[in-house]
């Protein structure tokens, strides 16, 4: 997908990579996409679209012929993406279980969202037919939120469930996709930068201009991910992925496809730049900071920097969607996320930036300290603008034009 994070047709996830990597080097394996869909809501909700559905707590028979029981009210079911809970295992989770001993509600856990695109593809037939896709919580990156919410595809949080909703980071309480932040909430966020192996290289690596230097030809990748690659570029040219036009977005395409046709990159790539820099047939790579702080643990030469014309930031956000089966009980979970205390441990765990205030506070020191988690200035991070359609599709085809082999 040409967003902040992946395309159906990629071999697999970034975070499949780090799931299996984490494991000292484990086979790489596909996690695949399971969940049937379906469902019917329970009560009467407002969606994005400003519609009313109701549920008459019956089965729904999905567009497949597969027929899938309500939620009840003492379960739920939470679609997210690898490795965005302690061991992607909710009867080990101390989330989860402190959740469901908290609240009674039993989590059935699924870490099977291995693309945005992949998903939207999945379940979109269904969504757009007015039925359910049996999950009370989906986490799905910025751009397909913003879709997502347009399109009428899922409910509005309900303030007195979900009251530490007023926790969130002020930064991220506000996109212009969905001000107020009625329809979402960040579950997580990091930022793309540059990462490379001190010991392959002449000196500290700091900016755009530094991996473009011709001694490191063919030992650079980009990221195929067009947000990350073209916003890091834009930066570098002094215009802003937040405010810039699509005329300075061709302009920073059109300096990638000079150096791609000097051979300076190796490869645009997906997550495959992580197994390239651990194996060191890649010196420097644009990279994700997740990616880099778990790699980190077995090839202690690598580095992660935000470039000082600044860097780019992903969040990946919690939707409820239309017709869920216990909206209550995502609303409780995600109150029950959002309480600093639970924050802290969480987001020390899985190694990503906290959406929620006094979270950094509640973490170890070994924590707080830990740039990856708690970046040093946030003012370096930007995310790219919510674009049109036509914006989108004339950006991602410049792209695949300019870096296609």
């Amino acid at each position: 997908m040409t967003d902040e994070r992946d395309e159906a047709v990629r071999a697999w996830s970034r975070r499949q990579f780090l799931a299996t990597a984490g494991l000292g080097g484990a086979a790489l394996a596909f996690l695949a996409a399971c969940g049937s869909s379906g469902g019917s809501s329970a009560g009467t909700t407002t969606t994005a679209g400003g519609t009313t559905t109701t549920g008459a707590g019956t089965t729904t028979s999905t567009s497949t012929g597969t027929t899938v029981p309500e939620t009840s009210g003492d379960s739920m079911r939470f679609l997210n993406w690898p490795l965005y809970i302690e061991g992607d295992d909710a009867s080990t989770s101390p989330t989860l279980t402190g959740f469901t001993e908290a609240n009674k509600i039993k989590v059935d856990y699924r870490p099977e969202i291995d693309g945005n695109d992949s998903f939207f593809t999945k379940y979109e037939p269904l969504l757009k037919a007015g039925k359910g896709i049996d999950a009370d919580i989906v986490v799905l990156t910025s751009w397909l939120c913003s879709r997502m919410i347009k399109a009428g595809y899922v409910q509005e949080l309900n303030a007195t469930t979900f009251p530490n909703k007023a926790s969130i980071v002020d930064r991220l309480a506000n996109p212009t996709w969905d001000p107020g932040r009625k329809f979402s909430i960040p579950w997580a966020t990091g930022q793309t930068g540059i990462a490379y192996n001190k010991d392959k290289v002449d000196g500290p690596i700091t900016s755009i201009a530094d991996i473009l230097n011709p001694k490191y030809k063919n030992r650079v990748t980009l990221l195929d991910e067009w947000r990350d690659s073209v916003g890091l570029f834009m930066l570098e040219m002094g215009t802003s992925p937040e405010t810039g036009s699509v005329a300075d977005a061709l302009k920073a395409i059109e300096m990638i496809k000079q150096y791609r046709d000097k051979g300076q990159f190796r490869k645009i790539t997906g997550n495959g730049y992580a197994e390239d820099l651990a194996l060191g047939d890649v010196w420097i790579a644009l990279a994700w900071s997740g990616d880099i702080a778990n790699l980190k643990k077995d090839n202690p030469s690598l580095e992660f920097i935000l470039p000082p014309k600044g860097a780019m930031s992903f969040t990946d956000n919690a939707m409820i969607p239309i017709k869920a089966g216990n909206k209550k009980g995502a609303e409780l979970l995600l109150n029950y996320v959002y309480d600093p205390k639970v924050a802290g441990p969480l987001y020390e765990s899985i190694v990503y930036v906290p959406p929620v205030k006094g979270a950094i506070e509640a973490m170890t020191a070994e924590g707080k300290a830990n740039t990856f988690i708690n970046p040093t200035d946030l003012t370096l991070l930007h995310d790219f603008r919510d674009l049109t359609a036509a914006e989108d599709e004339e950006i991602s085809r410049a792209f695949v034009a300019a870096t296609q082999q």
